[in-house]
């Protein structure tokens, strides 16, 4: 087998805040394979979006990485100069990011802001950089794609902004693509535009996808495999057809319940009670003890380790079946 395109190990990354240190991310670890479409899910807190910038080398003062491994391509990128990073990012790995309006520049025309990216990492001259944004905007599904690179981010929707940022991600022919939320305050047609357009552009181009929701729906149609997150860690990693029938961890169990079924009518849909804990004040044993239904002694006694089972892994100490009919 080839090695892995990603690997993360025993990543922990820390804020300063005014209460102290907390760490966002604490010990997390996982991989993604050449050409994987990788769903990472968890409510928010649990510190999906951090370890998306985590890997990026976006985690800028007043957080840092204070231990851990990221390795892309063979190559370690903790400690890495900015400049280094900075040709990596958008060369080799983008980041489509959650809310499209607030990351394009509202004074440059989108075909402008695209070429950017082009003309630096490919030192492409104005006139082809120009004409490899209006080639990805095509690329992309807008159409009358030499006049639409000419607009300004406010004269176009949210689905076609957010294509724009997925032009922008793609133009240099990255091994990897990072997109955080990337159907956030779209409706529903324009989400299935979007996701499907992701599922072609990784098989036409061979992209690692690291797919950032809290959209289980979403990860069930796209992804290979899904890595669950709670308060800061990984509790459950499984292919995506295992997880969904049959959950080895309460939390993603919790979180599969609440998904509404169309064949069967229900007066209250199941919630898994309480929050995410504060990082100030996370529990002695397992973090999701204080919410998980069949908890046990041994549980709030010492933090369970993410453990392998038959080609998955939980961080549950309990073999729970928790088959899904």
């Amino acid at each position: 087998m080839s090695p892995p395109l990603l690997e993360v190990r025993d990543l922990t990354v820390r804020f300063r805040t005014e209460l102290g240190e907390m760490a966002a991310i604490d010990g997390l670890s996982f991989e993604a394979a050449r050409g994987e479409f990788l769903g990472i899910v968890g409510e928010s807190g649990s510190g999906k979006s951090v370890t998306a910038r985590a890997v990026m080398g976006l985690i800028q003062p007043p957080g840092r990485i204070s231990s851990g491994s990221i390795r892309f391509a063979g190559e370690e990128l903790v400690g890495r100069p900015d400049a280094e990073l900075e040709r990596l990012r958008g060369k080799r790995m983008a980041m489509i990011f959650q809310e499209p309006m607030t990351s394009l520049n509202p004074v440059f025309p989108v075909g402008e802001q695209i070429a950017e990216a082009a003309r630096r990492h490919d030192r492409l001259s104005r006139r082809a950089g120009w004409d490899r944004a209006v080639e990805m905007l095509a690329k992309v599904g807008i159409p009358g794609a030499a006049e639409r690179a000419t607009a300004y981010p406010h004269q176009l929707s949210g689905g076609m902004r957010q294509r724009v940022m997925i032009a922008m991600a793609l133009v240099c022919s990255p091994q990897m693509l990072i997109a955080d939320e990337p159907t956030t305050a779209l409706d529903v047609t324009i989400q299935a535009q979007i996701l499907d357009l992701l599922r072609q552009l990784r098989s036409e181009l061979g992209l690692t996808v690291l797919l950032i929701t809290h959209d289980l729906g979403v990860v069930a149609e796209q992804a290979d495999r899904v890595i669950v997150m709670y308060a800061g860690r990984v509790v459950e990693e499984s292919p995506t057809a295992s997880l969904f029938a049959r959950p080895l961890h309460p939390y993603t169990g919790g979180l599969l319940d609440s998904i509404p079924d169309l064949e069967h009518t229900v007066e209250e849909l199941p919630a898994i009670e309480g929050v995410v804990p504060s990082p100030f004040a996370l529990p002695p044993g397992c973090r999701f003890a204080p919410r998980c239904r069949f908890v046990e002694g041994p549980c709030n006694a010492s933090e369970p380790p993410l453990r392998p089972v038959g080609g998955r892994r939980t961080a549950c100490r309990l073999d729970l079946d928790l088959t899904r009919s």
